[in-house]
């Protein structure tokens, strides 16, 4: 490589990183996703939704349901209040949130009702209607 030309194309380097940088949160979903800065581990961030959605593995209707979820703070809070229970991690509490509207609904429901969410089974059923 010729040495002349080292020093222009540190130059582009630099701008082209420093305009990542700055502009980071105004790239394509996709771009964000290869740089590292989405989570898509965990399904109750926005952005992994939106990406669901971008990608065809969710409705419109579905994005409309998962971002109500995701912005209400009464499923924030019935999360919240979930994630104490033993037995109960993350996603269960996003399962739980999705299904029932508020901790009022959740403590109404039956234990049968709480076994048909997803992640949700016998013991954990039990468990959360004795701690809520």
């Amino acid at each position: 490589m010729d040495l002349g030309l080292l020093g222009p194309v540190f130059c582009v380097v630099w701008a082209v990183m420093w305009l990542v940088d700055r502009y980071r949160s105004r790239l394509p979903l996709r771009v964000r996703v290869w740089l590292g800065d989405i989570d898509l581990e965990d399904p109750r961030t926005e952005d992994a939704v939106k990406l669901a959605y971008i990608e065809g593995e969710i409705t419109l209707d579905e994005l409309e349901r998962r971002l109500s979820v995701i912005v209400d703070p009464r499923a924030e809070q019935l999360q919240r209040s979930v994630e104490a229970v033993s037995g109960v991690g993350p996603k269960t509490a996003w399962s739980l949130a999705e299904a029932f509207a508020d901790e009022d609904e959740l403590r109404a429901a039956s234990r049968e009702e709480l076994e048909r969410v997803p992640n949700v089974g016998e013991e954990r059923a039990r468990a959360i209607r004795e701690r809520l």
